[in-house]
Formats: C-alpha cells, structure tokens, sequence
C-alpha cells in the first residue's frame, strides 16, 4: 500500500469512528434513578413520555390476566385484576405512549444483583429472542412472526432488536422490542401497536433509534 493510501484509509476509519461515537439527537431527557438517565427524540407532540402508569394499559393488562385466569378456571374480582395488572406494569421505570391511538412502549431498567456477573453478548441476544418466544406463546396470540438482529442504543455495551406482528384476539398487532445490557443494567423497551394510526410504528422506530443511555461512571 502506497503512503497516500495508507493516509486515506487512515482517515476513513478515524472518520468513522467519530460517526459511531456522535450521540444521537433528544429532545427529551429523564432521570430514570440516582446515577441513570434515558435521553430520547419524540418526532411530534401526539407522543407521551411519563413514569405514571398509563390507565389505559392498566386496563389492557387487566384484561390479560383475566384471561390467563380464565384458562386455569379461576376467577377474580375487578379490583384484584386492576391490582394485579398495576403491579405488574410497576416493574417498568418509564411510558412512552400516543394516547390517541394507545400505542404504548414500556420500559424497565434492572440492576445486577450483587454478585451477579455482567451477561455476555450472547447471552443478551438470546434474551432478545426468548422474548420473541415468550410472545408467541402468550394467551390470544396467534399467527406469530418475528426476527431479531444486533442494534444500536449510545451507551449501551450490548443491544438486540426484536419485531414482531401477530394476531392477539384477531387484532393484528405489531411488536417492536429492545433488550440490552448497559453495565450494570440490563435494559428492556417494549413496544405494542394495534395499528390504529400507521405512522405510530414509523415514529416509534425513530425513538427507538434515537435511545441514548447515560450512566454514571461509564
């Protein structure tokens, strides 16, 4: 290789990195606990980002429970589902949501228990497509497809990106997930679009791409 192009592919992989290490553009900045926050990019105003749990979804889970009940033959009062369904939807730290169209994506952020080891990159894509699994096999859902590939969330050490569509009750709906591991959390964002609006899913995969993960120390 001559001097100029050994000077020319130089550049070229210093340029590139520089590209990999731009944080994406946000325009909205949540503190997720003491040490963490998740910086996101909503496209247009029809879009909620909250900690509160959206009632909407409440009564959505609810009604998954009543149904998995219903399957093993027992039966609950309305304000036992409510509870349950509230406890469940606990465990996520932050909604992003169109309350319109009830578009909704959820998302938890788990610390290492002590002593736990940090997981592997294989072991995160594995997760990524348990969940896919899991989903298949869930109660009303029907027809399932998905696939899974490496993604890329700033800040993150590992990514891997799950899309599904399916049927849930004959609803086509469509998945769109992310599991991750930015140390020393593991990371999960759920999306779930009944389809109501079609630029929903278009937007949501800008926020997805737009994800950017500071933790303290890193």
């Amino acid at each position: 290789m001559n001097k100029f192009a050994f000077l020319l592919s130089m550049l070229l992989i210093v340029g590139l990195s520089a590209c990999a290490a731009t944080p994406p553009q946000v325009n909205r900045t949540v503190e997720i606990s003491p040490g963490l926050s998740l910086g996101v990019y909503l496209p247009s105003d029809r879009w909620t980002m909250t900690s509160e749990i959206p009632e909407f979804l409440v009564e959505d889970r609810a009604e998954h429970i009543e149904h998995e009940l219903a399957e093993k033959g027992q039966k609950v009062s309305r304000d036992q589902l409510l509870d349950a369904a509230r406890k469940r939807l606990a465990a996520n730290e932050l909604f992003i949501f169109n309350p319109a169209s009830k578009a909704s994506m959820e998302i938890d952020f788990s610390p290492l228990k002590d002593g736990e080891a940090a997981p592997s990159r294989r072991t995160v894509a594995a997760s990524a497509r348990y969940a896919g699994d899991s989903l298949s096999q869930e109660e009303g859902v029907s027809e399932a497809r998905f696939s899974d590939r490496k993604a890329d969330v700033f800040g993150a050490r590992d990514a891997y990106r799950l899309d599904a569509d399916y049927k849930h009750h004959d609803e086509k709906t469509r998945f769109l997930g992310i599991v991750g591991f930015a140390a020393p959390y593991w990371f999960y964002a759920y999306y779930t679009d009944h389809l109501a609006v079609p630029s929903d899913h278009q937007e949501m995969d800008r926020i997805v791409r737009s994800l950017l993960i500071t933790v303290e120390g890193q």
